[in-house]
């Protein structure tokens, strides 16, 4: 026993040994969204291996911009000492350049062999900003001054006094810079390789109001019209590769850790990554990975990794918070990365650069995606599998494995790995497959069982059906002849003829108030059953994020506020119905809704994406359905002309937000009183 609880001891201590040194090695913890966007941790996507601090004895001053070519060479834009620091491929100092056109130089780009530099230029001179261009010769180590552009002779840049401040710069295959420019709102500047000014390029977009909208309409172009501009926010970084894209950073107001400040642009200027992305508001650089993934990294030090959808893999790294620590930063300005896939962070508050390279469970990602961005779906199969060992909640590698199987005709696990990813669209079309598939087996089945069903209903009817159903429908008569059953029965009247249905409870009582209850909890129970049972393609929300309580309070209290409300509003306006005559009509009127959703329940099932307008169409008719027996419902009951029952209507609308916010302040009311009590028990027992 005694050897056995030091053998114990001796795997739970290294154990924890074990895990404390997992925390040593990496600084940082690597999280991924889940599925309802929530960043959950997972494992190390990256580790920090290394950094630069010095170059041939000397250390960076406040640099701003780097630079990896395609031979992994590095560029070091070291704005301190107005100089261009080069590392060969192994990370080797190779030289310094100096030269004096160099004021303020911010932003690097190689191309060819040709280094861009954007020069801010001379905080006292509004007209010092340049783009130099110098040639790199390899093979001898020299840098030569080719070019120096001051702001471009172009009579839109003329007319604006446009203000020539080059912050970032990118330079696509035939040599046209995309420059930005501090405070440039309307976008990138496109320069050619003989500083011809093209076009404004990717401006940001930006929102209006309601009120905006009616004050433009009022006021038109009338210029005495005091209005205030609503400028779009400037672009503060760009980047692109041999993709046909510019990828831009804007540092702007995001909702939600949610918004567009990453955008992905063709030449037409259509932005192709969602607007609603998991993104940063603090975004400063961006580069681009060996799949086309994009490492986005904020001010702060949180490096953000996409695929080329803009789908959000990784976030990673973070801020120093005072510690000089090996991944974790100050203030990044500049992020790049090698053949390799090591990613290199300019943290240009500490002075130095700190490289990251890819974990084993970040390399399988990265050959996973290579494969599926080529449309091998089948081949990347493994690798997705390969991911799932690591996270096995990771949405992407499940969508992966659902299209290998969709291509190999596997539909149902299928729509098995779609569903488990929340992919509507594709989860519709593995189930069009599965459902065509069925009915060509099946079609002669289900016609023969049509069939069937219409035969026994013709026999149901038929004489001779009646005497041998005698001592059933002796049973069955006398179970509709009870109350409760009457009363339930009699609720489907308001279908057929919702007026005297609705005079037969108001004047004969029809329904009693235990029955109008039962019929209300039934109507609870077809909610909830559409809440758990609606398709998946349909569902809006997960099973596993609802409350039932609160579902049920969702619908509940709306009815129950109603009825009080319409009672309220119509003894104000001399009605004749009574709050019961009102309740059980107002349960009338939702009448459609035991017809037609569990309808609806059964279609979301069977029903594609692209045939959702019928799922559709049926809630919308059930809604006009259920608004008609309601208006006739308040009519009749309070025997209203049809401009008393729309007053009636506003008025119970009103009455019922009233109502709503004086329970709200009530509870509120409540819990701060009971707080207040509870914190002085509390401190009568502390002091006690």
């Amino acid at each position: 026993m005694r050897k056995l609880l030091i053998t114990n001891f001796i795997l739970i201590f290294g154990f924890l040994i074990g895990t404390n040194a997992l925390y040593v090695s990496t600084p940082f913890v690597t999280r991924t969204p889940n599925r309802y966007d929530e960043l959950v941790v997972t494992q190390d996507a990256y580790e920090p291996v290394s950094d630069i601090r010095t170059y041939n004895g000397n250390n960076f001053n406040t640099p701003q911009d780097l630079y990896i070519d395609d031979e992994d060479y590095l560029y070091v834009l070291d704005t301190g000492n107005k100089a261009i620091v080069i590392f060969d491929d192994a990370q080797n100092f190779l030289m310094k350049f100096e030269d004096p056109v160099l004021t303020k130089p911010i932003g690097i780009f190689v191309k060819d062999d040709i280094i861009y530099v954007a020069d801010y230029g001379l905080n006292e001179d509004l007209t010092s900003g340049r783009i130099h261009i110098f040639e790199f010769d390899k093979v001898n180590e020299i840098v030569q001054l080719k070019n120096s552009f001051a702001r471009p002779d172009s009579q839109v840049l003329l007319v604006n006094d446009y203000i020539f401040r080059p912050l970032k710069i990118a330079v696509d295959n035939n040599h046209t810079m995309y420059v930005v420019s501090e405070g440039s709102y309307n976008g990138i500047m496109m320069i050619n390789s003989e500083n011809r000014f093209l076009n404004f390029f990717a401006t940001n977009s930006v929102g209006g109001t309601v009120w905006d909208r009616i004050m433009q309409i009022l006021y038109g172009n009338n210029e005495k019209a005091q209005l205030s501009k609503k400028i779009p926010p400037s672009p503060t970084n760009v980047f692109l590769k041999d993709t046909g894209y510019v990828y831009t950073v804007t540092q702007t107001v995001i909702n939600d850790n949610k918004g567009d400040t990453l955008k992905k642009v063709n030449n037409g200027g259509i932005n192709f990554f969602p607007s609603n992305m998991l993104t940063s508001a603090e975004f400063s650089a961006l580069t681009m990975g060996s799949v086309e993934n994009i490492y986005a990294v904020t001010k702060t030090g949180y490096i953000y990794e996409f695929d080329r959808e803009g789908n959000l893999l990784f976030v990673f790294a973070g801020p120093s918070q005072g510690l000089d620590r090996l991944g974790l930063f100050r203030n990044v300005s500049s992020i790049s990365i090698n053949s390799k896939n090591e990613i290199y962070v300019l943290d240009d508050a500490n002075n130095n650069i700190h490289i990251l390279k890819p974990t084993a469970y970040a390399n399988v990602v990265h050959e996973a995606l290579h494969l599926y961005n080529q449309g091998k779906y089948v081949e990347s199969q493994g690798y997705w599998e390969e991911v799932l060992k690591y996270n096995a909640l990771f949405d992407l590698a499940h969508e992966g494995i659902g299209r290998s199987y969709f291509m190999q005709g596997q539909y149902k696990l299928a729509m098995e790995k779609f569903k488990i990813a929340d992919e509507k669209t594709l989860y519709s079309e593995a189930m069009w497959e599965v459902r065509n598939v069925y009915l060509q087996k099946n079609a002669g089945y289900w016609i023969l069982g049509v069939v069937l069903a219409l035969s026994l209903l013709a026999f149901m009817k038929s004489k001779r059906s009646v005497e041998l159903l005698r001592p059933i429908t002796n049973v069955t008569g006398k179970i509709k002849n009870t109350t409760f059953v009457k009363e339930m029965t009699f609720m489907k009247s308001y279908l057929k003829t919702p007026l005297d249905s609705c005079y037969e409870a108001k004047v004969n009582q029809r329904v009693s108030i235990l029955s109008g209850i039962i019929f209300l909890v039934g109507l609870m129970v077809i909610y909830i059953v559409h809440l758990l049972f609606t398709g998946m393609i349909f569902r809006t929300t997960p099973i596993e994020d609802m409350v039932f309580i609160e579902e049920i309070v969702k619908v509940l209290i709306p009815i129950v506020t109603f009825v009080f409300a319409n009672y309220l509003t119509s003894s104000l306006m001399e009605g004749e119905g009574r709050l019961k005559s009102i309740f059980i009509n107002t349960l009338g009127a939702l009448t459609p809704v035991y017809v037609i959703l569990p309808i609806l329940v059964i279609l979301s099932n069977v029903l594609t994406l692209n045939e959702g307008f019928i799922y559709y169409f049926g809630f919308t008719v059930m809604f006009i359905w259920l608004f008609i027996l309601l208006f006739f419902m308040i009519k009749d009951t309070h025997n209203f002309s049809v401009k008393e029952t729309i007053l009636n209507i506003i008025l119970t609308a009103f009455i019922m937000i009233i109502m709503i916010i004086v329970a709200v302040m009530f509870y509120m009311m409540i819990m701060q009183v009971i707080d207040f009590v509870t914190s002085i028990i509390k401190e009568v027992i502390i002091n006690a």
